[in-house]
């Protein structure tokens, strides 16, 4: 028998404009799995939760099971797997739930087995568990949660992520209004955009996302807020959002550099230049949310590293 304990962090896709494309892990909450490895000839997963909400058992509607079972499949592993699963980041509220124990599972069928895989096979192996729960293999959010700061992921089934790390002073402030949302939330976040949009709307994010890569690279927080704006998908599921443009408005007032959805929503995420500010801020939106009769709850982090290994084989 052989184990190994990986954690993955929550993270914020989108960041506006960077739809599929942009993420920010998050230092704050961190999925945690274990796998352990027996014998075998042929390969078995079971799944075991051991805290958080609950999620399915069954490994092949399981994202973890999911990307288990893909890696032993492609790679020729026979094995009796077993996934403890310490679900600590929310469900449902777009932090990356489901890819912080994807990336988790991925990272730990790498180190377990001695895979040696390249950082864009375990996001492609990760989105596997991605396309289970949420109903498409998109990489942003798994690409965040494996390699940490902020990332960029182009298009294709297996892109190489590119990251760039956040500025040292950023803080973030993450507000989730409490509302009821449909089941497979991301896949209806995702059925209600737009099929088409005007080509000034394009350029506006297009200038909007660019300068959000341009902060990173400068490490220049204002730079980054400033782009945090999107003219396309944030129109559009900002209706799942009660209070959306009042809590924009609150927490710029109080010292946001940006504000935006954070992923398929409906939490919103603010950045902010300084913990010191950022308490200020996460109370400016949660007030905002409570004017709009919303009951919301938040916390503030930092950005994150990626997955890591907390216990070896």
């Amino acid at each position: 028998m052989k184990q190994v304990t990986v954690e993955a962090p929550a993270s914020s896709a989108n960041l506006g404009p960077g739809f599929d494309v942009f993420a920010l892990a998050f230092d704050e909450p961190r999925d945690m799995v274990q796998i352990v490895s027996r014998d075998s000839d042929k390969v078995g997963v079971e799944i075991r939760q051991m805290m958080g909400q609950p999620v399915p058992l069954e490994p092949r509607r399981n994202g973890a099971g999911t990307v288990s079972l893909a890696i032993a499949r492609d790679l020729g592993i026979k094995a009796k797997i077993t996934i403890k699963l310490w679900k600590r980041v929310p469900i449902g509220v777009g932090m990356g739930s489901s890819a912080a124990s994807a990336a988790s599972t991925a990272v730990a069928m790498n180190e377990l087995f001695g895979l040696k895989l390249k950082k864009s096979e375990l996001t492609y192996y990760a989105g596997k568990g991605e396309e289970v729960t949420s109903g498409a293999a998109h990489y942003d959010n798994v690409a965040a949660a494996i390699l940490g700061d902020f990332v960029i992921v182009g298009k294709g089934e297996r892109p190489e992520p590119i990251r760039l790390p956040a500025p040292r002073s950023m803080a973030l402030c993450v507000a989730t209004p409490l509302v009821k949302l449909p089941s497979r939330k991301t896949e209806y976040a995702r059925s209600i955009l737009p099929k088409a949009v005007s080509l000034s709307r394009v350029v506006e994010n297009v200038s909007n996302a660019s300068t959000i890569v341009s902060g990173f690279a400068f490490r220049d927080i204002g730079l980054i807020g400033k782009g945090m704006n999107d003219s396309i998908v944030e129109g559009a599921r900002k209706r799942m959002v009660p209070g959306y443009e009042l809590v924009k408005e609150r927490a710029t007032g109080a010292g946001a550099s940006g504000v935006c959805i954070s992923g398929a929503g409906p939490s919103m995420l603010a950045i902010v230049d300084g913990m010191n500010r950022a308490r200020e801020v996460l109370d400016s939106m949660l007030a905002a949310f409570s004017e709009s009769d919303v009951e919301s709850r938040g916390f503030v982090t930092r950005v994150g590293k990626g997955a890591r290994v907390v216990e070896g084989k």
